[in-house]
């Protein structure tokens, strides 16, 4: 089986994981997440979904919701994941929106840029 494969290679070293790697996510997502200083799989399974999605969103890289169902699918157990589609209608939609209200009410707002 391929996936058991890739597990062995990574796991002696031989490999590395990148972000396009990930479920749900692709070349378009890793170029998107280095906007706010995330370059690899372990930089964003530190800072999680909801707060990249917020950062994301806060740079202007983001506004749809689907980022954030996308990122949370892709950050469950690899290579496996779970599919941004029913990350969106599942159990946990609701504690993921809440989520990141909840960290957009406690940052300072954000600086927005006038033209000169």
């Amino acid at each position: 089986m391929r996936n058991q494969k890739v597990r062995q290679r990574l796991a002696a070293g031989k490999m590395r994981l990148r972000i396009r790697d990930l479920r749900n996510l692709g070349a378009r997502s890793e170029e998107i997440l280095a906007i706010v200083g995330i370059h690899s799989v372990a930089q964003l399974r530190a800072r999680g979904a909801v707060r990249t999605y917020v950062q994301l969103k806060r740079a202007g890289a983001s506004r749809s919701l689907n980022m954030l169902w996308a990122l949370t699918g892709a950050l469950e157990p690899w290579p496996e994941g779970r599919h941004w589609r029913e990350v969106s209608r599942g159990d946990t939609r609701l504690s993921l929106l809440l989520a990141v209200e909840d960290m957009e009410s406690s940052l300072p707002p954000a600086v927005s840029r006038q033209p000169e």
